[in-house]
């Protein structure tokens, strides 16, 4: 670390021994879960919600009410999606400009403000239920770039696969908080709505804490000492805020290669987490609360993975980056693939449980493959290259309940059979680039621009000799 800057530092006298980062890491992950919790809601409520449907017959015997209407309800599940893709598309170039702590706490106001209005909008109209969704929407936009720019600013090299892990859990840990809670909450006397109103106000708590406690940089933190500092930015070279080379990252093979292998992916991981509930209670016939559970377990199944997965990745210095993350990129898709098949070609209720646990538990290591290949080509520019897998998954998350309504209208397994292996076919043909085309070397493009020059200049007198 500079001397000048150790110098010109203030600090606080409470410096949390040093731990400061760790505490912006738990802090960051329980913020991105309440975001994607407040998103699975309706995922669990839809089945715990006839009440509505109960209560507008009463009104009008021979009306159809929107929740009885499977396209609507589609169009309910895909409404977040929309608001979550236009969201990205104005966030992400927001955050290059006033970073990630003002963006991301506005993408909480917006949370909030949709999942506690929801009930309210149910009793409503459907426009309003869609406008609610659109704003839950907008909260998870900026997930997937925040999980791979914070390790960036905030751990160590040597860490930073721990952190990536650690905050990508956020993914897992909403389905292991949110579905036990839904389904005990569902069936209580305080019903579906108070889910809503609960994490609603907790997510309020919490980004409060975010907005106040949170910086952009170590640098600018009261709290991060002058010893952690300088362990964070060891062996880190000084970036500047440069425009971001938006044609030459389109342009990369490497990128485009996991960028593909995102497509299939997220369509088999998000099909899981939009209809996995839907599958468990309709399909394999579990009651309301023990779909709760049943839901919960594989991604906590997949936290655990996930975490172990990332202290071997920082700690198996022997083995190089490349390496590391074709591993866990590999296992995950080929994992993703097999259960998808396995749930499509059998008829046993205990198997395709297995399979489907299996799916999840084994997905969550693709963000150590593909998130930590695209840290480590872009660099700096990493938060284009990560917006644009959560913009590929915003448009499957929009388009897989258009597939679903069409290969499964009525839920039976034969429907759901044909549905898995679809995707799993799909998930496999994605994958099968991705270990050949890789590189953990980083482009030329994140290089100074006056070093980028000088190669440009080189590779052209090497074409004229």
């Amino acid at each position: 670390m500079p001397e000048e800057l150790k110098y010109s530092r203030k600090t606080s006298k409470i410096l949390c021994c040093n731990l400061t980062r760790y505490l912006i890491l738990i802090l960051t992950l329980t913020c991105l879960t309440l975001l994607q919790m407040n998103s699975l809601t309706f995922n669990f409520t839809v089945i715990c919600m006839s009440d509505i449907v109960d209560d507008y017959h009463r009104i009008q015997p021979n009306g159809t009410h929107w929740f009885e209407d499977s396209n609507m309800k589609s169009l309910v599940f895909s409404s977040m999606a929309i608001g979550g893709l236009l969201g990205l598309l104005i966030a992400m170039p927001l955050m290059h400009k006033v970073g990630v702590r003002l963006v991301l706490s506005i993408c909480g106001f917006f949370s909030v403000v949709g999942t506690i209005l929801f009930p309210l909008a149910v009793e409503f109209n459907f426009i309003s239920v869609l406008a609610v969704r659109f704003l839950q929407g907008l909260g998870i936009s900026m997930v997937f770039t925040v999980l791979g720019s914070v390790p960036i600013a905030w751990a160590p090299n040597n860490e930073s696969s721990t952190f990536l892990a650690i905050l990508s859990c956020a993914f897992q840990m909403s389905n292991v908080i949110c579905m036990p809670i839904a389904g005990f909450l569902c069936e209580s006397s305080l019903g579906w709505r108070s889910i809503y109103y609960l994490f609603g106000v907790v997510t309020t708590i919490c980004f409060l804490i975010f907005y106040f406690f949170y910086t952009d940089s170590p640098k600018d933190h009261r709290n991060v000492s002058n010893k952690e500092l300088n362990l964070i930015l060891q062996d880190k070279t000084s970036t500047h805020k440069e425009p971001v080379p938006y044609l030459a990252i389109c342009k990369d093979p490497c990128v485009l290669v996991t960028w593909l292998s995102n497509v299939g992916g997220n369509l088999g991981f998000l099909t899981l987490v939009l209809y996995g509930p839907t599958y468990l209670r309709e399909v394999l016939h579990f009651e309301v609360q023990g779909t709760g559970f049943a839901s919960a377990l594989p991604f906590l199944l997949s936290a655990a993975v996930k975490s172990i997965a990332g202290q071997l990745s920082d700690r198996c210095d022997f083995v190089s980056e490349r390496v590391r993350f074709t591993i866990c990129g590999i296992v995950s898709r080929l994992g993703l693939a097999i259960g998808y098949i396995g749930m499509a070609t059998t008829s046993s209720t205990l198997v395709a449980q297995i399979a489907f646990t299996f799916s999840i538990a084994v997905s969550g290591l693709n963000i150590m493959g593909t998130v930590k290949c695209l840290q480590l080509r872009c660099k700096q520019h990493v938060h284009f290259a990560v917006s644009a897998i959560a913009l590929m998954a915003y448009v499957i998350q929009f388009g897989a309940p258009i597939l679903v309504g069409i290969v499964c209208p009525d839920n039976t397994p034969e429907q759901w059979g044909w549905l898995f292996m679809i995707i799993g076919v799909i998930v496999f043909i994605t994958s099968a680039p991705f270990p050949w085309f890789t590189t953990a070397v980083p482009a030329d493009y994140t290089l100074p621009r006056e070093k980028q020059m000088e190669i440009e200049k080189q590779k052209e007198l090497e074409e004229c000799c």
